[in-house]
């Protein structure tokens, strides 16, 4: 309980949650004050000298882990599971497995990362980056020696397996009025008895043609305005924004017209290049938000910020850097320039919104976490660096509060519960790293954030990763043998179905028997059919043998949706108790312990890409269900804020909530009991917000209206905040019924006492048990 204690203290003070923790949960505050100095090592931090092993963390991926001191860097990745290209097979010569040290202290992870905790770039390594150009900090992976803690970040061209960001755009009906305007003129030139000057000759003919009076020429375009029209011969095509300032002029006849829809999340950015004439999706691009490197979640992000003297700087370039790229790969696949694109749309959370906006997050992090601006704010998006028109408009969407931000005022414009009948009441969960809640109907509209954590997006979790290939998604358990089957992104079958067929061993070309070859296990409580010889694999360092690179792909690791149903599964099938321990009565050779902690096995070694079992443990467990506890909690107080004991319809949005099953969320109690068929996935609600806005000019007034009109509610100052999240934590509530899981829930308790597990079972009484079965 007090490991419990001191999860909860951090989970509410990522909301700014000021509370008495009671006597039996108490814990040594000294312990978590960081030192003065974080950008240095200090008497508080171990020296990295003399260790056996330090800690290597891999972004954007997010696994983490041991490795040995003077390991190889490449080797080491594959051994957590992240897979580095190295077409040469780790001899420095095809550039391919090219990282970055992200320099300094990250309190997220407890660790600090420099540049010289990797040996010197010499021999092999030296020639090559003699012979080839080098981005600023780069270094070939399979050259480098851990001689440190690293936080270490794979570029994408370095991934070989990419990052699957799930924000694809949504079919929805959108009336197309956009800010931007295209008007076709004709111009007399000038002569010597009318001076007149161009501009003004042509702000005369748009006001004579179109009733545009007092436009506006942004000054940037006044250098190339004469070449442009004695380019077009007096004829041009002039793109105005918000019929009041002109933003670009082209030469003759033109229909260009192009907008970004951008959605920037703590963990993923999504961008929608649209056609702003016909509101058709050209593009989407996606990636992992570059920030992740600094901190997983908000408040780590805040901190970092306020730490570092370059802080803001570092994560506000970071994201720039990846929207222009973003916008690049976008503006390509629809067959574009950069240049053609007029306008942009953005939302985020609010410390996105400000470290975009080039404000210092600082007082998001602290009580009353009010925000420097709430309205929406227009800016020229080359005052934000973008690469876009010169005269490129952006748009920022309005923000709530300190905490709910504008990607939660475009999930209001996008899924519309302003406009649910009075007799209903929708509730809709954005979950993410920062999970945010939408209760109420035409009459009312509550809204909240709850600090669910990074858990959900695979961090804080034993072998969890972010969605791409190899992420373990769907999980079921059969609940009488307990024996599991599992499908993996980037494969279709499931795992039962998989053929394991022929592999090659590159060194001697000889085919290998998959079945008779697999991974050798150090458990010792295997089923006696499980295969012990060791394996032919192909590896990236001379010598070694590891998977070739052709073969199937197998599990790496669990994203968010994959956990889910894995510990929900557990709890059905009675291996798991209401309150998330594992119940020593269940006997299974999956199911393992260590003291009194267990782990429970879903893929065995020679499932998995890195040769190792992949696991659920009760510490996974934990962080779960404290996720799944504030996100539990805010929408019961918002409920009970409402006046109301029960929701009618309740909407999953964001890329993760997309991959949620609904039935598997409920008995892990993520969401109040609702009937199933009226839970639904919406997508990426925020980044359609952003579309709308970005497509219809009144949408973006009306955005401004909602974002005023919706009650912010700071649930973890709530007076009942502490108590709705302990009472949250059990599978699915320790209170509230779930009337449409009665039968799940019978049969899961059925289970349990077929097994002779009690459910209200004393600490001395789990020991005895646990002696006793071990």
């Amino acid at each position: 309980m007090k490991q419990w204690g001191r999860k909860l203290q951090s989970a509410l003070s990522q909301c700014g949650a000021q509370f008495v923790i009671p006597s039996h949960l108490a814990y040594n505050r000294r312990a978590m004050t960081p030192p003065s100095n974080p950008h240095q090592p200090t008497a508080s931090r171990p020296s990295d000298e003399g260790r056996a092993a330090y800690r290597v963390v891999f972004q954007p991926s997010g696994r983490q882990g041991e490795a040995a001191a003077g390991s190889n860097l490449l080797d080491a990745a594959r051994s957590l599971g992240v897979e580095i290209e190295a077409i040469c097979n780790g001899r420095q010569t095809c550039g391919k497995c090219q990282v970055t040290v992200e320099e300094g202290f990250f309190a997220k992870h407890g660790l600090t990362s420099d540049a010289e905790h990797l040996s010197a770039a010499d021999g092999r390594e030296a020639r090559y980056w003699d012979q080839h150009p080098r981005p600023a900090g780069r270094r070939l992976a399979c050259a480098c020696q851990v001689r440190g803690d690293l936080l270490i970040s794979v570029p994408a061209e370095s991934q070989a397996r990419k990052q699957v960001v799930r924000k694809a755009v949504t079919e929805r009906a959108i009336v197309v009025d956009p800010a931007i305007r295209l008007y076709y003129v004709e111009i007399e030139p000038p002569t010597l008895e009318n001076q007149l000057g161009d501009w003004d000759r042509l702000a005369a003919e748009l006001a004579r043609r179109f009733g545009l009076q007092g436009l506006r020429l942004d000054p940037i375009l006044l250098h190339t305005l004469q070449p442009i029209l004695r380019e077009g011969n007096w004829k041009a095509t002039v793109t105005v924004w918000q019929d009041c300032e002109v933003v670009r002029v082209q030469p003759g006849y033109a229909e260009e017209a192009y907008g970004l829809a951008v959605d920037i999340g703590t963990t993923t950015v999504a961008m929608h290049l649209c056609d702003l004439r016909t509101g058709a999706v050209l593009a989407t691009a996606s990636r992992m938000n570059p920030q992740v490197a600094y901190g997983e979640d908000l408040m780590s992000r805040v901190s970092y910020c306020d730490t570092r003297e370059d802080g803001l700087a570092t994560l506000r370039g970071a994201v720039i850097n990846a929207l222009n790229e973003l916008a690049a790969e976008a503006a390509a696949e629809a067959g574009v320039t950069p240049e053609a694109i007029s306008d942009i749309v953005l939302v985020g959370n609010t410390v996105m919104h400000h470290i975009l906006l080039n404000i210092p997050p600082r007082q998001l992090g602290q009580s009353p976490f009010g925000p420097a601006v709430s309205d929406a704010v227009d800016i020229q998006a080359r005052e934000l660096g973008l690469r876009l028109a010169p005269g490129a408009q952006a748009h920022v969407l309005p923000v709530e509060a300190g905490h709910v931000g504008a990607d939660n005022v475009g999930v209001i414009l996008a899924e519309e519960p302003h406009r649910a009948p009075a007799d209903e009441i929708w509730l809709i969960v954005d979950v993410g790293t920062n999970g945010e809640l939408l209760l109420g109907n035409r009459e009312r509209l509550f809204s909240a954030s709850s600090p669910t954590g990074p858990a959900f997006e695979g961090a804080q979790i034993r072998h969890g990763m972010r969605a791409a290939a190899g992420a373990i998604e769907r999980v079921r358990i059969d609940p009488e043998t307990l024996e599991v089957r599992f499908k993996v992104i980037g494969r279709e079958e499931w795992s039962n179905e998989w053929e394991m067929g022929k592999l090659v061993d590159w060194e001697t070309g000889k085919s290998v028997d998959w079945e008779a070859d697999r991974l050798p296990t150090q458990r010792t409580n295997l089923p006696t059919y499980h295969p012990t010889n060791p394996p032919t694999y192909q590896s990236t360092s001379p010598g070694q043998k590891a998977r070739p690179r052709d073969a199937p792909i197998l599990a790496a690791g669990i994203c968010g949706s994959g956990i889910i149903e894995a510990i929900a599964e557990l709890f059905v099938a009675g291996v798991l108790t209401p309150d998330g321990r594992f119940a020593a009565e269940a006997r299974s050779p999956r199911l393992s312990w260590q003291g009194s902690k267990a782990e429970f096995v879903l893929a065995w070694p020679h499932e998995a890409s890195t040769g190792r079992p992949i696991v659920v443990t009760s510490d996974d467990v934990r962080n779960i269900q404290l996720g799944k506890a504030a996100l539990y909690s805010g929408a019961r107080l918002l409920m009970a804020r409402m006046g109301v004991d029960r929701v009618d319809r309740v909407l999953l949005a964001g890329a993760f909530g997309s991959y949620i099953d609904a039935t598997h969320a409920m008995i892990l109690g993520m969401i109040p009991d609702c009937d199933l068929t009226k839970v639904t996935t919406v997508g990426n609600s925020a980044g359609d917000g952003a579309r709308i806005a970005l497509l219809n000019k009144q949408q973006r007034e009306e955005a401004r209206r909602l974002a005023r009109w919706t009650n912010y509610i700071g649930v973890a100052m709530e007076p009942r905040f502490q108590d709705a999240f302990v009472e949250a934590l059990p599978m699915p509530h320790s209170v509230d019924a779930f009337p449409h899981l009665t039968e799940i829930l019978q049969a899961a308790a059925g289970r349990r006492r077929a097994r002779g597990v009690s459910d209200t079972v004393s600490a001395r009484e789990r020991r005895a048990r646990l002696a006793k079965a071990s």
